[in-house]
């Protein structure tokens, strides 16, 4: 039971590592997030083409933002754009 606890415990710090280095790479700007689609990620709606080439840009940045829990239209703007909700843990 040990060794699947520590398994378990280097696996989490793994993946928290990869997402921390994919989302520094990413020049994450959540102003930037905001500014494109703060309608869309507040409340849903149709985004603009605009505001989905920045979500596109800035999903490996998402379960990094603090925001993201104010915006209760993220999955559906994301549905709209056909970009993938990112699992965040």
């Amino acid at each position: 039971m040990k060794m699947v606890s520590g398994v378990i415990v280097v696996a989490t710090m793994v993946a928290v590592m990869v997402v921390m280095v994919v989302a520094e790479e990413a020049n994450c700007d959540v102003n930037l997030l905001q500014g494109a689609c703060e309608m869309q990620l507040k409340g849903g709606g149709m985004p603009s083409e605009k505001c989905c080439g920045i979500l596109t840009e800035q999903l490996p940045c998402i379960c990094g933002y603090p925001e993201r829990h104010d915006w209760p239209g993220i999955t559906k703007t994301c549905g709209f754009c056909d970009v993938p909700f990112p699992p965040c843990p």
